[in-house]
């Protein structure tokens, strides 16, 4: 459950040698009710964290900064404070740094002049984030103390143990949830294009029999496919015609870029196959791997026919949406080259797509979703 701001711990570190930046970026925080703390370089912020003398909710971060640079520091403050969310600042010409940056373990990267509006939404997302993440190692702790208790009260604990792993799952729902926002955040033309995803490769998990936990693992990963997109320019997400061959690769890039942001976090270890592999095509054509037929994880091959499809009948910034049958044509021209076909007849003989018919083009938030 989301809480409102007003009700939330809002201290934050604001770490930067530029005078006027600190100016700036304080006073706004400050108007807009925020505790601020600065650091006018890394040495000095550490001082701050390691004795305790102010407790940051969110720290925001220069990466480039003398003595010590914002990466470093982003190093140390991950190694010794994992529940503080890093949002990184950038100047444009720093903007693959600072994708890297989150490959590194860092939130969100805003560009410098940050506006207001983008610097509160980022901060706020950052904070529901963090609220997940100490929410999640509670329960994971007393998730832990539950299983060594097992050992000697099985039938009196199983009970308590239970209800924590479903706050477990809850949690980490949560997670996906808040993940999935910030993908639809940076391209507000893919807005709801997650959920109806999932919702299709639902659909045709269950009609080909996949176990539960495998079902439940590709919802997850259907709305976690994209998340590399967060990596990847806006100016490339929006544009309004053909890529060139570079700006091509460097939106291929977001498979790569979306498994190296799930790999550090152990109960997504089952999605990162769709993340990285759903663009894989059945006849080795796709990206990034060139992998072909069932060489091709199951899940990523489900993904990719519900992402391929919901693509077609949504509308993008370079065309308006494909109608329904058109759509179908395709998947059904594209079975064995791009396609698994087995999959692509699942699809076409039991009308999977008329699940989402009254969410096509209708744009979804990811608010009191539930999952099947």
């Amino acid at each position: 459950m989301r809480k409102s701001i007003s009700k939330m711990a809002k201290n934050i570190l604001l770490i930067d040698d530029d005078p006027i930046i600190r100016k700036v970026i304080g006073l706004t925080l400050e108007k807009a009710g925020f505790y601020l703390k600065k650091a006018e370089n890394g040495i000095v912020a550490m001082e701050i964290l390691e004795k305790n003398l102010f407790n940051p909710d969110i720290i925001l971060l220069d990466i480039r900064m003398p003595k010590v640079s914002g990466i470093e520091v982003l190093a140390k403050i991950r190694k010794q404070f994992p529940l503080i969310p890093v949002i990184m600042l950038t100047a444009l010409t720093d903007l693959e740094i600072a994708v890297d940056t989150m490959k590194k373990g860092a939130f969100d990267y805003l560009v410098k002049p940050v506006r207001k509006i983008q610097l509160i939404e980022t901060i706020n997302k950052a904070l529901r984030y963090r609220d997940i993440l100490i929410e999640n190692e509670r329960l994971t702790r007393e998730n832990l103390e539950y299983q060594h208790s097992l050992e000697k009260k099985v039938k009196k604990r199983t009970e308590e143990l239970m209800l924590a792993y479903k706050k477990l799952k809850e949690t980490n729902l949560e997670t996906v949830k808040v993940l999935a926002e910030t993908i639809e955040a940076k391209d507000p033309y893919t807005r709801g294009h997650c959920n109806r995803v999932r919702i299709l490769s639902y659909s045709i998990a269950k009609s080909i029999g996949l176990s539960g936990s495998e079902i439940e693992y590709i919802e997850y990963g259907a709305l976690l496919h994209d998340i590399g997109k967060i990596g990847v320019p806006e100016n490339l997400l929006h544009k309004n015609g053909p890529l060139t061959d570079e700006e091509a690769e460097r939106f291929h890039n977001h498979t790569i870029i979306g498994e190296n942001i799930i790999k550090t976090v152990e109960f997504f270890e089952p999605c990162r196959k769709i993340v990285r592999g759903h663009h894989e095509w059945f006849n080795g054509d796709g990206y990034p791997d060139g992998l072909s037929g069932e060489d091709i994880h199951i899940s990523a091959r489900i993904v990719a026919i519900a992402d391929s499809f919901d693509a077609m009948t949504s509308t993008r910034p370079y065309r308006t949406a494909k109608s329904v049958e058109y759509a179908l044509e395709e998947l059904k021209s594209g079975s064995e080259t791009q396609f698994d076909p087995d999959l692509v007849k699942v699809f076409l003989d039991k009308g999977i797509y008329r699940v989402i018919l009254d969410q096509i083009n209708k744009p979804t938030t990811l608010k009191n979703r539930k999952m099947n």
